[in-house]
């Protein structure tokens, strides 16, 4: 079976675009260098499907089997479908739409930022990993506890903690 490794480079460059990520922080975000992200969407050929080339795949929300479909010919398949819960992050930048995809939410909090409440306002979701332990959940929402009420202290007016 023919395999097209330079299509399967060049869709998930697209797709990597589309996203408003850059090779260097994919790299970064899947834990590998910036030339395994640049011989991928070069069409180097592999023996195999990589782990690299399945962490890629994933980062930008294709299905497990994308790779081995867009490999054959064929279209890559959204790990995320829309969705009518998906209306309200069409405005969003694609990376962020994943991020509030992915995962799970372990705390949120809204700050607004002026005297009315519908002045604009700033929302900030803390997300974890699906496989965190009870350890990294207590741990994460320890640091978020502090970082929150640093947040919640900020006056409106002046955008500075109240006790500054």
């Amino acid at each position: 079976m023919d395999r097209d490794w330079s299509r399967l480079g060049a869709k998930l460059a697209q797709a990597r675009k589309t996203m408003g990520l850059k090779q260097p922080e994919l790299a970064q975000r899947i834990s590998v260098g910036r030339a395994t992200i640049q011989n991928i969407e070069a069409g180097k050929p592999f023996k195999n499907i990589t782990p690299a080339i399945r962490a890629y795949a994933d980062a930008v929300g294709w299905t497990h089997d994308s790779v081995a479909r867009v490999l054959a010919g064929g279209e890559p398949e959204s790990a995320h479908p829309s969705t009518e819960t998906d209306r309200g992050m069409s405005d969003l930048p694609p990376d962020v739409a994943m991020e509030l995809r992915n995962g799970r939410t372990l705390g949120s909090t809204v700050v607004h930022l002026g005297p009315r409440d519908t002045d604009a306002r700033m929302v900030v979701l803390l997300k974890g990993g699906v496989d965190m332990t009870p350890e990294d959940v207590e741990e994460a929402l320890q640091e978020w506890r502090k970082r929150r009420r640093h947040l919640q202290e900020t006056t409106p007016e002046t955008g500075t903690p109240a006790d500054e």
